[in-house]
């Protein structure tokens, strides 16, 4: 299972939301968490998970893939809850 969080260095609701995605990682320490700079994105995650739209947290888990975009951070509690079932 993997999370993947999605940021840019220019995005200010990023900067806003890492204290968020910092505790999420704390919270589900069982994902495998991956980090993607959207401006340096060599491995594809972002057109893999169709992300365009950033901060981002798309989760790959045997019950499918669940994504959530914005700085309202209780929906990223709930797909991860939701994953780690």
């Amino acid at each position: 299972m993997s999370a993947y969080h999605f940021w840019s260095p220019t995005c200010e609701p990023c900067r806003v939301l890492k204290p968020v995605i910092e505790d999420l990682k704390e919270e589900f320490p069982t994902l495998n968490w991956v980090s993607v700079n959207t401006h340096d994105d060599t491995a594809g995650y972002a057109k893999k998970y169709n992300v365009t739209i950033v901060p981002a947290i798309v989760v790959d888990s045997t019950k499918g893939i669940e994504r959530h975009t914005g700085t309202t951070a209780a929906p990223y509690y709930r797909i991860l809850r939701n994953a780690t079932k």
